[in-house]
This record gives structure tokens, sequence and C-alpha cells, in this order.
């Protein structure tokens, strides 16, 4: 690597010393200079390229010198001069943002009797020493590698330090002519492209554009060109020409900038999207008077004409490729026809294509109204109205009818010979006497609107006719004894009018008096007998058909109605502990009115039932004693007439629970491994308390023996101190479980305050398993523990000790061969059992 020295003079004419730092590369900090002189000559520099704000200068032995912030503008563009044995030569770069450089060098004439730049002027100095001989005489013309400067190529020194100070051979830096043009290659373009540019003779040059690469050789002459013919160039695009030229002694020059090339050998193409025939479109009346607009896409910048009937629009493509026309109503003729559309497209590279289309104009649509409507006489009765009023006509095929009758509008669509048809369906014609107008606007395919008016007569009034408003019988019920003696229907008509009375299945008639009262008696065997609503209508019927009608009901009751009871209302049959704690309730349906009562164990309960007949009696652990047996529900309705009906319904109770005993506990060092329980008849499960307040159910391996009980083997080992929930559950879904401590000096504190136990009924707490337990049990803490009942078991050691807040010590009491010391607090409702060895204090 060498050193190179340097002069550098600021805007000030102050000149500074130096030489290049060593490391790679090798800096010379030129930011704040104007002018800078490097102690080099042009045969040791091989390339210049810039990157950024500093100048990088790749020297023939390999060394990189940077000129930090060259390019940096604070003191103005900067001169660049190489300096050696008293020649002094200016370095012109050319002006590009990033990349390698081409670079001319011109000397300076310094032999005067003055100049600006004799202080920055190399003498017999120390200096680089280059890796490479200088380029040979004859090439060069003399003094150093200027002749080729001269000639205006920078150029780039290579070779083989071979000693001796002779028989270097220079390299001449490959450059591509016109590089910065662009040439546009269109459709049928017959010369291709050519690239050419100059270079060491015998190198190779390789050109590339977009996927195609075509190689050739550097001429005698130090030039070189290639052709492309049309057909071998890439598709349609934009490209850039990168030259690739490898040196006779192997340098190679790589990614040197080429022409772009703008290949556009398809003819460009044009697309309607709006007005013509070829998307469906037809021009309708008001398109034609506002003026008829064709839209479509296409190249972008390309112009687009068309020519309909000798009226010519152009118009430019928009850069998102669309492009839109509008021709007058003077240029469009009304009417209905069809004519040709002309369109012609050329893009900026003048490839053309022209195109045909038609142009469909439909200005004109009928619409006519059909006489003889309804029944064919143009009158509407009040049966017509009711079964739907079809109004019809004619109009052009597939138009879209709207007939407005009375404010209400209709719509259709005429058929393939022009018909249409709507219907006013019942309801939506007033009803009475009255003429009113028929509109009809008909819209065609294309959007012309045509109109029709004409009348139509409506007659729906056939008179008047009224049941009476006093309820039949008086209470609006025939008994039994009413139905006997027949039953009488009354009302108003208008007079003289044949009056038609139906009740259930019987008809009969009668006539409207001057004064418009009619009745009507039906005799007992017209009437039905049994419990049951029954229809009454009266009608009257004009000389058109039309009719009147009024309609009602009667209630019909000579029987006392059955009645259902749904008295067990569990999923098994059987009231558990949990059920008969939270209530049950009996229930049934029975006829409205009634009254129900349901004897249960000796006592008689008044049920509730409500306005539609459904009855229900809730019952609470009060109400039933507890246990394990069956019993009889008695329930009797009573009907508002009187009429007596009982059901019985029997039923199990089972509220006996049994608190699951731990047999033993297998310990893996201080973790639970294994627990058991005396029990295997019922449903067992095991729960941990978790220090976040939780609970978990452990994964377990689980046994059952009628004999050895019920063992849980747990998959991972319970860790040491985590207290265990051991839950039973009997086939009536009676639950009870034991909370076995392993917590050793446990308190209340994580115990019997850890949110989790709100899930279990507590009946029991097994201490044996931790030591030094010291619990205290308030009337409160108990009763919390369980639902099943607030009388609470506790096994231990003579290690526990059990504080009790105002208890009463009542005595003693033997649970499975144990003694147990008994403790009541509060009222005496809530009781502790407590194991004999278990320290208690009260």
């Amino acid at each position: 690597m060498s050193i190179v020295a340097y002069i550098a003079r600021d805007a000030s004419g102050t000149n500074q010393h130096g030489t290049s730092s060593e490391g790679s590369p090798s800096v010379i900090p030129t930011s704040g200079a104007k002018d800078i002189s490097l102690n080099l000559d042009p045969t040791d520099v091989e390339s210049y390229a810039r990157r950024g704000r500093d100048l990088h200068i790749t020297l023939a032995d390999g060394t990189v010198v940077e000129l930090d912030g060259f390019y940096d503008t604070g003191a103005g563009s900067k001169n660049l001069f190489l300096s050696d044995e008293g020649d002094f030569i200016e370095v012109v770069l050319e002006d590009k943002a990033e990349g390698m450089l081409f670079a001319s060098y011109e000397p300076l004439d310094l032999s005067g009797k003055w100049s600006a730049y004799d202080d920055m002027v190399f003498l017999d100095v120390d200096r680089i020493e280059p890796v490479v001989a200088p380029l040979a005489a004859p090439l060069l013309g003399g003094f150093g590698g200027l002749g080729a400067a001269a000639a205006g190529a920078a150029l780039l020194v290579s070779g083989d330090d071979e000693g001796g100070g002779g028989g270097g051979t220079g390299a001449i830096t490959p450059t591509v002519n016109d590089a910065d043009g662009t040439y546009d290659v269109p459709e049928g373009d017959p010369d291709g492209v050519t690239i050419s540019g100059s270079g060491e003779a015998g190198s190779d040059v390789e050109v590339t554009i977009g996927t195609v690469v075509v190689t050739t050789t550097v001429g005698d002459d130090g030039t070189w060109s290639v052709n492309i013919p049309t057909d071998d160039l890439p598709d349609d695009g934009v490209y850039e020409t990168t030259v690739t030229v490898v040196a006779p002694d192997g340098t190679v020059y790589e990614d040197l900038d080429g022409p772009t090339i703008d290949i556009d050998s398809e003819p460009p193409t044009v697309t309607i999207i709006e007005g013509t025939q070829s998307v469906g479109d037809i021009v309708d009346g008001d398109e034609q008077a506002s003026g008829t607009i064709i839209t479509g896409t296409g190249e972008a910048g390309a112009t687009v004409t068309l020519e309909i009937d000798g009226a010519t629009h152009t118009t430019t493509i928009a850069e998102d490729g669309t492009w839109s026309v509008t021709f007058t109503s003077e240029e469009i003729d009304t009417g209905e026809y069809e004519t040709e559309i002309t369109i012609t497209t050329t893009d900026p590279h003048g490839n053309s294509t022209t195109t045909t289309d038609i142009l469909e104009v439909d200005t004109e649509t009928t619409v006519s109204i059909d006489t003889g409507l309804s029944g064919g006489d143009d009158i509407v009765t009040a049966g017509e109205a009711a079964a739907g009023v079809a109004i019809t006509g004619m109009a052009e095929p597939g138009a879209s009818v709207s007939v407005t009758v009375e404010g209400v509008t209709r719509t259709a669509t005429a058929d393939s010979s022009g018909a249409w048809t709507v219907t006013y369906e019942t309801g939506t014609l007033r009803e009475g006497e009255y003429e009113t107008e028929i509109s009809v606007t008909s819209t065609d395919l294309v959007g012309n609107t045509a109109t029709a008016t004409s009348t139509i007569a409506v007659d729906t009034d056939a008179g008047f006719v009224q049941l009476s408003d006093d309820p039949i019988e008086g209470d609006g019920i025939i008994n039994a004894a009413e139905r006997a003696d027949g039953v009488t229907v009354t009302g108003t008509a208008t007079p003289g009018e044949t009056v038609t009375v139906t009740l259930a299945d019987a008809t009969g008639t009668t006539v409207a008096d001057a004064s418009g009262n009619w009745s009507y008696d039906f005799a007992a065997s017209e009437v039905p007998e049994g419990t049951d609503t029954l229809d009454v209508s009266a009608s009257i019927t004009d000389a058109l058909g039309n009719t009147e009608s009024d309609t009602d009901t009667v209630a019909l009751d000579t029987e006392v109605v059955d009645y259902d009871s749904e008295v067990f209302q569990t999923a098994d049959d059987t009231i558990n502990l949990q059920e008969m704690n939270d209530g049950f309730t009996l229930e049934g349906t029975v006829e409205a009115g009634s009254t129900v009562e349901v004897e249960i164990s000796g006592t008689t309960h008044t049920a509730t039932v409500d306005a539609d007949g459904n009855w229900s009696l809730a019952l609470d652990a009060g109400d039933l004693p507890g246990g394990t047996y069956t019993t009889t529900a008695t329930v009797t309705a009573t009907d508002a007439a009187g009429n007596v009906e009982t059901l019985t319904q029997g039923f199990s109770v089972d509220t006996q629970y049994d608190t699951p005993t731990v047999d033993s506990v297998t310990f893996a060092g201080a973790d639970v491994r294994r627990i058991a329980t005396e029990g295997a008849t019922n449903s067992y499960s095991v729960n941990t308390l978790e220090s976040n307040g939780t609970t978990d159910e452990p994964s377990a391996t689980v046994t059952q023996d009628a004999v050895f009980g019920t063992e849980f083997t747990f998959d991972t080992a319970i860790p040491d101190g985590t207290n265990l929930i051991v839950n039973s559950e009997d086939g009536s879904g009676n639950a009870s479980s034991t909370m076995v401590l392993f917590q050793d000096n446990a308190t209340e504190s994580g115990t019997l305050d850890h949110a989790g136990l709100g899930s279990f009924n507590i009946d029991a707490l097994n201490l044996e398993y931790a030591s030094d337990t010291n619990l205290t049990l308030t009337e409160a803490d108990i009763n919390a523990l369980s639902g099943n009942s607030d009388t609470l078991q506790v096994l231990g050691g003579t290690d526990d000790t059990v504080t009790l807040a105002g208890g009463t010590h009542e005595g003693t009491q033997t649970i499975d061969g144990e003694t147990y010391n008994v403790y009541t607090i509060g009222t005496g409702d809530t009781t502790l059992l407590v194991e004999d060895d278990v320290n208690v204090i009260i």
C-alpha cells in the first residue's frame, strides 16, 4: 500500500501539506479545500469513482485513496491536480452522481514567470512508487500519458511488475457512445438497435439489453459496434443498456452505462367500455339529447379518433389509460337505428390501429292500457278486489311498466310480445263506490319513456250487517242448560236484506225488518256439546255479488275439561338435597279460571293459576321431610262451572349425602402421589386449591374397588403444601366434599377464606396430613362451607388446634368408631364435630 503526499489550498489561498492516512482506504480530508494537488503521475492511477460525497481513486498497486468530502460544496467546486517531478496536470472528471467516472488529463504549462499553482507543484520529493511500468512512449505520445489525455480519454493503467522498469502495457478505458441517449424502437423498425463505443483493441465486449446479450470484439482502430435486429430485441418496455468489457490483459470493466432503449413493437390497442353495441349499450333519448358519450381504455399518451356519420372527435388517452369523447345531439340523429363507428388509435411511436364498432340508437317507445278490465265490465266488485284486480296493456317488449291507481303503484315487465300485467292485491284499492284513474308509465330497455291513462269503476259496497253487541246467552258462554232450550243470535242489517246466520256448522236465513233488526233461533240439536269456541257469523249479498259479513265467537262449556299435571319437575324424578334446599315447583295446566289444590304429606296447599290456565305450587325444605322415600301428591281442580277432577302423582325424595372419608395418602417425598377414599359406590373427584384463588382438577388415574374404595394416582405429584378437596356425589346428585389440608402451620388464611370454596359443599375438614394447623371457626365460617347442612366434621391429631368463637360443648358422639366432641354455636343450629385428639379452644 502507498502513502500519497498532497497539498490542499482553501478559498483564502492557504496551503496545507500532508500525506494520506494509513489504512484502507487511505484518507485525505478535502471538505474545506478549493484546490487539491496529489503527488501522483497519471500512470499511477487505475480508476476514479464517486461514492456519495467522497472521491475514491484506485491506484495501480491497488491502493484506494479517499478524498473525504471532495463533493462538499461549502468551499465551492474543487479542482484536482496530479503533480510529479515538476509536471502539473489537471484532472477533468465526468459529472455523475454516483459510480465509476470517466477522466481526462489536461497538462498545465507553469514555465512562465509566475503561476498561481507554483506552490502546489511536487518536484523531486518522496512519492508513491507505482507497481506498474509507465505506458510505452509510442502509445502515449510522450509526457507519461499526456498523448492520450490530448485525445480526451482517461488512462487506466494495469500490468505486471516484472522489474526493470520496462515492458509494461497500457490499458485504455472503454467507452459507450451516446450513453445518456434514448433510442425508440417502433413497430416494424427495419434497423433494430446499434450500440457502439471504444476500447483497447482486442477487448471482448458484451452488450446486455433486458434478457438479450450480444458480444463483439474491439477492432484494431479502438472502436466496436453491435446491431440487434428488431425481432431479436426483448419484449416491449424501456431497458437500460449495460456493457461489460474484458481487456486483453484480463481487466474487467463491468456495468458500463449505455443508451436507454424504448421498445414498442406492438401496435396500440383500444377497448370500448361504454357507449357502443359491443358493450351492450344503446343510446336512448336522454343520452342523445344531452350528448352521446363513448369511453374506453388504451395506451396512455396515444390518440384516439372516432368517426360517426361524418362527425369526428379526437382525444389523447390519459395517464391512467382512459379516454372519453362526446358527440352532440346535432351529430347523432333521433330514431331507432344502427350506424358504424370507426376508431383509430395512434401511439407516440407512430404505431396505429383501426377498429370498428356499432352505435345503436333508440330514442322512442310506446305504451297502452287494455279496455274491458275486471271481468269485462271495467267495474271492480268486492270479490274481484279481494281476489286481486289485474290491469293489462301493451308496451315495447322488455320495457318496465309502472302503473298507479289511487296512489298505489305496481310494476311489471312487458313480455316478448309486449303484453304486461299488474295485479292490485286485496286491500290495495280502497272500498266503496267510485271511479278512478289508471296512470301508466313505460320505460324501454334503453331508458325511453311513454305514458297512458284510463279509468275504472269500483263498487265494493254491499250494504251493512252486524251481529248484536250483547253477548249470546248474556255472558257469551253456552252452558248445558242454555244449549238445551236453544240459542238465539240477533243483529242489524240493511232493511229488507236477507241475512244468512251461521253458528258452528248450522246455518239459517232471516230478513231484516224495516228498522234493520233481525234474529234467528238455533235448536238444541244444531248446537254441539263439550268445551269449545264456536264461530258465529251474519252475511248479506247484493246484485253485483258484493258481500258483507260480521263474525264473532261464543264459548261452549257443557262439561268438565280434562287437565294435566306435571307434578315432578326434576330430571330424574327424585328430589335431592340441593333441590330440596333450593325449593322446587309442582305445576300443570287446567281450564282457565279454575282453582287447584295440592295435598302432599298430609298438608293441603293452594296453587296459583294464571289467566292461561297454567298452575304452579312452590315448595321448599320446610314442606317435605328429609330422608330417602317415595310419596304421592294429590291434585284437585275445580273449574268456573264447579266441575271437579282429581289427579295423583308419585315421586321420590333422597336428601341423604355421603361425606367422603380419606382412607390413605401416598407421598412422593413431600409431594402427594396418591390418595384413596373408603367408598366406591359414588362418583368421586379431587380438586386442588391454587394459591391464586382458583381451583384445578389434576389429571389422575382413578380405580374403584368395592373393598378398597376409590384411589386417585396423580399423573404429576401434587406439590407439598397444596390443599385438596375430595368430592363425592351419589346417584341422586347429592354432593359432599372433604377439605384435606397438607399445608403445615395452616390457619384460616388461604384455607377457609379461599375464593374457590364456593363451588363445593365442605362437610368435613381433614387436618391429619398437615402439621400444627391452627384454625379459628365462627358460626358464619361453618355455615358458609356447605349448602347441605350447618354441621362440620373436623378430623385431626394432637398437633392441631381449633378455636371456636362462641361455642358450647354439648357432649360427645361416635362416628365410624371414633369419638368426637360436639359443639354448638349461636342459636344452636350450627354444629361442630371435632375428633377428640384435636385441641379445641372456646
